[in-house]
């Protein structure tokens, strides 16, 4: 909502080292954006105008309506005192400007601003939730106004639901059993504390009770944090929750819990590149997310994918020192599932081994000693959760597996390393050593960086060492704008929905918790480091070692290995 994000921002730059990917605590379920797009602006002709935390509801009739917060560019949040309203035939427009659908009351209960509108359809009647502000930022008013046709509103005469703080805001209104939540951004105490999402209970939409709280962030402050915009979905067994702005002015980071009460920051799944995200399923049954801010230009929406499959796999592939054969460990357990194998390819989409006469690459079926091959010798290979790619020996092309045959289709040109990771794909410039993107069609890349010492990849994004290895970053997904995370490390491990790095002096393996700068020690030094989507696993001369997921315990569950890989 109110806030500017002020970010350390790393420009890499050297050459690409891929490192294999890491384990994730929810492991299977991840959420990533396709490519936004422009649906509607409020400028006029001779001003600019922005649109920022938004709602969207759909009428009886089948139009969508918006409605959020607006005010002329540049940003002058104090001053927002009217909500934006428009309309439409279908998500993706057209979009009309319609009159705004409620403008400050200076008279109402000390009303100052209007901020956050949530919008949602109960019966005969639509519920507007939004704050209303007030002179103390302690206890920022939530207020309600209603209507029966989206146009015309009348606000509750009681005055405001309630007031909170620190400047609390944001509303959104779900149903959770028997009642109704709402969720809001607020501080751990009224005058500020930890940043948190609150929540409180009503079963009539008027009464609430005191509040609670559903996630705690570790930044602390006041007005401004990591909490805002939150918007909670239930999907399965499962709730995600979307906050931010994190990482940069356009971040979202996205929670699972099988509790709707309970989000914990080790929870997360996805990354999007949005501010006042807002998810919205059209009446065909399609998801969405939306974007928008203060000098963004309107309002944006993007495909939102929900994946059910695996990020890097939930078994463990490995070989002997010796390298004459492949096995798997399925958590307790080894089986041979084939025989000597070059070198291991793993992640979501499947486990593949060059042959060590070859250079051939084979794909695992699933049985033991069934393997396909799928194509011949590569420079590099590389798997995320959807594909398998390849850079051609003399790094002449980067290719894609067709899926059948040993059929592939050409997809970028030259490329030093390819790198990949959740359902990304990364690649160098075999000159300038800049990385770029693959957008998902062939010969579609963007340029987001220059080299870096080190690349790695998760469900969450990508991830780089500067060239003097002095700080690990992470690409915002905007643009070429990179956030330091951390300070020196030597190698970094991405995959599931994690990163690990390595300490320069000791060989200490970190766990990264999430937020800027902040890591914990899972381990000690080992040769390697590899994951799948249960576990972080390290392997040394003394044998291959487990991760328990908590502080700095590891089981022994191998002798030595020359590779180990995830996959499925």
């Amino acid at each position: 909502m109110r806030r500017i994000l002020l970010v350390a921002l790393a420009t890499l730059a050297a050459a690409l080292t891929c490192v294999p990917a890491k384990a994730s605590p929810v492991a299977g379920a991840w959420v990533t954006a396709g490519a936004f797009s422009k649906i509607y602006d409020p400028s006029t002709p001779t001003q600019q105008w922005y649109i920022n935390d938004h709602t969207f509801v759909r009428d009886d009739a089948g139009t969508w309506h918006m409605f959020g917060i607006t005010h002329a560019e540049p940003a002058d949040p104090v001053n927002e005192i009217e909500f934006a309203h428009a309309t439409a035939p279908s998500l993706g427009g057209p979009w009309t400007k319609q009159a705004p659908a409620l403008t400050v009351d200076r008279s109402y209960f000390g009303e100052t601003h209007l901020w956050a509108p949530h919008v949602i359809h109960v019966g005969g009647t639509y519920y507007m939730f939004y704050n209303g502000g007030g002179t103390d930022l302690t206890a920022t008013a939530i207020s309600l106004a209603t209507s029966t046709d989206l146009f015309h509103w009348t606000r509750l005469a009681s005055g405001p639901l309630f007031r909170d703080g620190y400047e609390a805001r944001d509303p959104m209104v779900t149903r959770v059993g028997d009642q109704w939540v709402m969720y809001y951004d607020a501080t751990s105490a009224p005058s500020g504390g930890d940043h948190v999402v609150a929540y409180r209970t009503s079963t009539d939409l008027i009464h609430w009770s005191g509040r609670n709280i559903a996630y705690t962030d570790p930044t602390t402050g006041d007005c401004c944090g990591n909490t805002e915009s939150p918007f909670v979905v239930h999907r399965g067994d499962w709730w995600y929750l979307f906050i931010g702005p994190r990482l940069d002015y356009s971040g979202t980071d996205v929670y699972r819990s099988r509790d709707p009460f309970h989000f914990a920051l080790a929870d997360a799944v996805g990354h999007i590149a949005s501010h006042a995200a807002e998810p919205v399923l059209d009446q065909n049954g399609v998801w969405w997310i939306s974007a928008a801010g203060w000098g963004r230009g309107g309002v944006y929406l993007a495909p939102l994918t929900w994946h059910d499959g695996p990020v890097s796999g939930p078994h463990l592939y490995a070989m002997p020192a010796d390298r004459s054969a492949v096995s798997r460990w399925d958590g307790s357990s080894w089986t041979v599932v084939g025989g000597p194998a070059g070198h291991l390819y793993g992640g979501g989409y499947g486990l593949f081994a060059t042959d060590p006469g070859t250079g051939d690459l084979y794909r695992y079926n699933g049985t033991p000693g069934n393997w396909s091959r799928v194509g011949g010798p590569g420079a590099s290979f590389a798997v995320n959760a959807d594909g398998l790619y390849a850079l051609a020996p003399d790094h002449s092309m980067v290719l894609r597996w067709t899926g059948s045959g040993t059929a592939w289709t050409r997809i970028g040109g030259p490329a030093g390393q390819i790198c990949a990771g959740g359902n990304d794909l990364f690649a160098t410039n075999p000159d300038t050593g800049d990385i770029y993107r693959y957008n998902g069609t062939p010969e579609n890349w963007t340029r987001i960086g220059g080299p870096g010492a080190s690349f790695a990849a998760n469900a969450n994004g990508l991830y780089g060492l500067t060239p003097d290895r002095s700080k690990v970053v992470e690409w915002t997904g905007n643009g070429t704008t990179w956030t330091q995370i951390g300070g020196p490390a030597s190698h970094i491990h991405a995959g599931g929905e994690d990163l690990f790095a390595t300490d320069p002096n000791t060989g200490d393996v970190y766990h990264y918790l999430g937020v800027e700068n902040t890591w914990a020690r899972a381990g000690g030094p080992d040769d390697a480091f590899t994951v799948n989507d249960t576990s972080l696993y390290g392997a040394s001369g003394a044998g291959l070692f487990a991760w328990s997921g908590d502080g700095t315990g590891w089981t022994r569950v191998g002798d030595p290995v020359s590779e180990v890989v995830g996959g499925p």
